[in-house]
């Protein structure tokens, strides 16, 4: 998920009418740092809208949202302090000489300032390579999370599927289990078929033998007459 906006666009706006109503030049870097933070691209994004309002409504001061954030503040605030240091000592120096001090005092602030300035681009430009790489991340994590989700739909298919197939096991064990029980019995009625052949067998050996047995034998007396 994205990170929440810290300054939201109010805060920015805010910040950009408090240094025009100063007077001060209106860019990315300046509105950072009297804000104490925020996305650059967001700053850059609500300067192009109100120079768009600006020009269709020139004299038109509520165009603005409101808002100002903390960090970079911090270093603002020293900056404005060392600044009415600087003209505190102006305003006490009444000959020339010291006005040639303040000169050159604000001529040094000023190159101060402009290596503050370059040093506050610097760190923008990694503020804002660090929130794009933090926004990677999480595309990355939600990535992560979709990926997991699918993971867990398979997983739930495969012990369905498991299931599905131990169910099938039962069942077809049951099937053997039938078949085997059947032809158990299917030999103990071909055997008990066995023994009942065998038995009528033998009595139809006993039925010959005592048929043999009961035939009357023929007269010797009888085949001499005939031959």
């Amino acid at each position: 998920m994205p990170r929440p906006q810290k300054y939201t666009d109010s805060d920015i706006a805010a910040a950009i009418q408090a240094l025009a109503a100063a007077g001060e030049d209106l860019n990315p870097m300046r509105v950072r740092m009297r804000l104490g933070g925020g996305n650059v691209r967001r700053i850059k994004a609500i300067l192009a809208d109100r120079a768009e309002a600006g020009s269709h409504h020139p004299g038109d001061p509520t165009a603005l949202p409101e808002a100002l954030p903390r960090e970079v503040q911090l270093l603002f605030t020293e900056t404005s302090q060392q600044i009415i240091a600087l003209a505190r000592k102006c305003w006490e120096a009444g000959s020339v000489e010291s006005t040639n001090h303040a000169r050159r005092d604000s001529d040094r602030l000023r190159q101060q300032i402009a290596g503050l300035e370059t040093s506050l681009a610097t760190s923008t430009d990694l503020v804002a390579r660090l929130e794009r790489q933090g926004e990677e991340k999480d595309r990355a994590l939600d990535g992560r999370g979709v990926e997991n989700a699918k993971l867990v739909q398979t997983c739930e298919g495969l012990r369905a599927a498991l299931r599905n197939a131990e169910s099938d096991l039962r069942a077809s064990q049951r099937v053997i289990d039938n078949f085997e029980r059947n032809q158990g019995q299917d030999r103990e009625e071909i055997r008990a078929l066995q023994k009942r052949i065998e038995g009528l067998v033998g009595e139809i050996a006993v039925l010959k033998a005592k048929s043999s047995a009961s035939k009357p034998p023929k007269a010797a007396s009888s085949r001499r007459k005939v031959s």
